[in-house]
């Protein structure tokens, strides 16, 4: 049977420093957070880190949202919506994660179609943190709830989040043929499909058969 792969632009290049932003900045937060709590000795220095930190993820999520109205393609507000005729695609990759790459990965185009609602409710929990940071110092308290205390919750579901997603990511990669990983820096993601399966409307590149390669 002949397998086609085509290499397709995907991610922008805006998209793809938005992400680089809020990764390494999220990361760096989540870092210099746990020293902040846990090791007084440096908390002078990872204090000025971590508010660097929040004042790149604040400009990568503003960024974010303004593609998410302005931008075109993946970059928009309705592609991160699941359709109904992705449901399928849901189950699919979520009996691919629990199954630990064993059942097959379904095909999608862009975002995941399981990650989609996901994608969302992380970039409002990174909104959500950094505006409880930022109000953190004047107001400790609003009404009952205790800001420092929020924060900190929100910080902890946010590194649970970021772990499932580098941890699906690899999974990916290393099951997957669409180099997801790679896919972030260069933009590009690989689709392969067999000869005449593919919608030419949606994916308009060169393709690479497989006997050119030397594969079988």
């Amino acid at each position: 049977m002949s397998e086609q792969i085509r290499r397709v632009l995907v991610w922008s290049g805006w998209l793809r420093l938005i992400h680089g932003g809020l990764a390494l900045s999220t990361l760096v937060l989540i870092a210099t957070g746990w020293l902040l709590a846990g090791s007084p000795t440096l908390a002078d220095e990872a204090s000025f880190i971590h508010d660097l930190a929040a004042s790149v993820l604040l400009a990568s999520l503003l960024l974010r949202f303004f593609l998410a109205v302005a931008g075109k393609g993946p970059e928009r507000f309705e592609h991160l919506l699941p359709r109904r005729s992705e449901f399928a695609a849901i189950r699919a990759s979520l009996l691919f994660y629990l199954s630990l790459g064993r059942a097959p990965l379904p095909n999608w185009y862009a975002h995941n179609p399981l990650w989609k609602p996901l994608y969302l409710v992380l970039y409002l929990l990174l909104a959500m943190s950094a505006l409880s940071g930022w109000i953190m110092p004047e107001f400790e308290l609003i009404g009952r709830l205790y800001v420092p205390g929020f924060h900190a919750w929100l910080a902890d579901v946010i590194t649970a989040l970021v772990i499932a997603h580098l941890l699906c990511v690899v999974l990916q990669d290393i099951r997957g043929r669409s180099a997801d990983i790679s896919a972030m820096l260069s933009g590009y993601r690989f689709f392969v499909y067999e000869r005449g399966g593919v919608d030419t409307n949606e994916v308009q590149q060169v393709s690479v058969r497989l006997d050119d390669l030397g594969g079988r």
